[in-house]
């Protein structure tokens, strides 16, 4: 009988996530002892960050997350208004707290017969909630829409909304990976501005290419730096498996896996000497002083929201997007993502009434707006294909690096996979073990994990 792991979905989702698309606030990691948690506690969470209170007879409804500031404020204010004007019956309220804390706090309120009405979640923990019974089943909701109302979503991300054959959410936002590289840099290398890399070897041929030394051997510009990418997603990216499946079958230490990180070790931390990388990385940080802004790395990796630096900080930068390189030549170019689900918490008062504002943000139109307004790869699968988007090459790209896209779960047949293999990670980058002793390893840790966790 598989052990119960209330309490853990918070715990384990924040393990890996560097997420994510709509993250605004920094990621820090939160209490989730939901047994710890008071009735005080609980009862105090419908009076903090309170934006404004229904009014006349409608039903007053709370959404909560952490965008307490700037453009994901307003835009999800906004989307409350406009829900609230085209219907007569509810009046949403949103209700923020910061990041990890909103999570901890609504697992108190659940516990405490006292929770929001909406709620947004991480996706890769959906199971857990569902498991725990502190997420309501909306399968016969959805069932009510009539057929298809599912495939307007990614179908990865629906997938994560899905326990025992029931649907516990629908999916808000994602994100997946990219390439940026520098179009000046290309030109100034003799390599093609508008032919970006698309097998490993050819991104290894290139950044040496790139690479500009100062006169004393010290690096000025580095033609690629994998270390930007987290050494899970590079694991998810080889091969396009996550570590575990929901039979428990275990893919730690597939041959794909083995090959990706001799690469990364041996082409790079190998090459230039870790010391020298760790130094040259020191001096990365954000805005002005991003490695990409800054034009200290010719090629990087992250999310397509990342654009928004150079827009804002290298207005003039000359620069191009791309899909991840393939492991190798005909291999398929996988990229790896997160992302966030919109839930109503297991005991809400007006489940109808919840229901209904989540389907208006999840709507064509309420995704269009959010992607237009702060720039997040959104899970409805029309709203991302619009062609106001499209005019922003980043969701172009975005959107051809979706289908390939693994958007990795904790499991429930593995929880905290993730977690327990990213020291073994760690240990190969440093030189400590080869990549098939640590894979090996971590492929054993983590079979023993889907044994304990039955």
């Amino acid at each position: 009988m598989r052990k119960k792991l209330i309490g853990l979905s918070i715990a384990t989702a924040l393990g890996i996530m560097s997420l994510t698309a709509c993250k605004s606030q920094p990621a820090e990691n939160a209490s989730t002892n939901g047994a710890a948690d008071t009735t005080a506690q609980a009862e105090g969470t419908k009076e903090e960050g309170t934006s404004k209170e229904a009014s006349g007879d409608r039903v007053k409804l709370e959404i909560w997350d952490w965008w307490g500031d700037g453009q994901y404020k307003y835009v999800i204010e906004q989307l409350c208004q406009n829900f609230n004007e085209s219907q007569d019956t509810y009046e949403v309220v949103h209700v923020n707290y910061p990041w990890g804390d909103v999570w901890t706090k609504a697992l108190a309120a659940t516990a405490a017969g006292n929770p929001p009405d909406v709620i947004i979640q991480d996706i890769r923990t959906v199971t857990h909630r569902a498991e725990a019974k502190q997420a309501t089943d909306l399968t016969d909701l959805i069932a009510k829409e009539g057929d298809g109302f599912t495939d307007q979503f990614y179908p990865q991300l629906m997938d994560a909304m899905m326990y025992d054959g029931h649907a516990y959410g629908l999916p808000y936002v994602t994100d997946t990976r990219i390439l940026y590289y520098d179009k000046d840099a290309f030109a100034e290398a003799g390599l093609d501005p508008e032919a970006p890399p698309e097998t490993w070897a050819q991104l290894v041929e290139y950044a040496r290419k790139l690479d500009v030394k100062k006169d004393n051997g010290s690096y000025e510009r580095l033609g690629f730096f994998p270390g930007t990418l987290e050494w899970n997603a590079w694991a998810f990216t080889a091969d396009g498996k996550d570590y575990t499946d929901a039979d428990g079958n275990v893919y730690v230490n597939t041959p794909e896996k083995v090959k990706m990180f001799e690469n990364i070790y041996n082409d790079f931390y190998q090459y230039y000497g870790k010391k020298e990388l760790d130094s040259f990385s020191a001096e990365f940080g954000n805005g002005m002083t991003n490695p990409f802004v800054a034009g200290k790395v010719a090629m990087w990796v992250n999310t397509p929201t990342e654009f928004t630096k150079v827009r804002d900080y290298a207005p003039d930068k000359n620069y191009g997007v791309a899909l991840l390189p393939a492991l190798e030549e005909g291999g398929e170019q996988y990229s790896w993502g997160g992302g966030f689900s919109v839930e109503i918490p297991y005991g809400a008062k007006d489940t109808e009434g919840s229901w209904e504002f989540v389907k208006f943000i999840t709507s064509k139109e309420s995704q269009i707006y959010w992607a237009s307004e702060v720039y997040d790869t959104v899970a409805n699968i029309e709203a991302s294909q619009d062609p106001s988007l499209m005019e922003i090459p980043v969701f172009k790209m975005a959107l051809e690096a979706m289908p390939t896209t693994v958007v990795t779960q904790d499991r429930l047949t593995a929880p905290g996979a993730s977690d327990i293999v990213l020291p073994y990670l760690d240990e190969i980058i440093l030189g400590n073990k080869t990549p098939q002793e640590a894979l090996d390893e971590a492929q054993a840790s983590v079979e023993q994990l889907v044994q304990d966790s039955k």
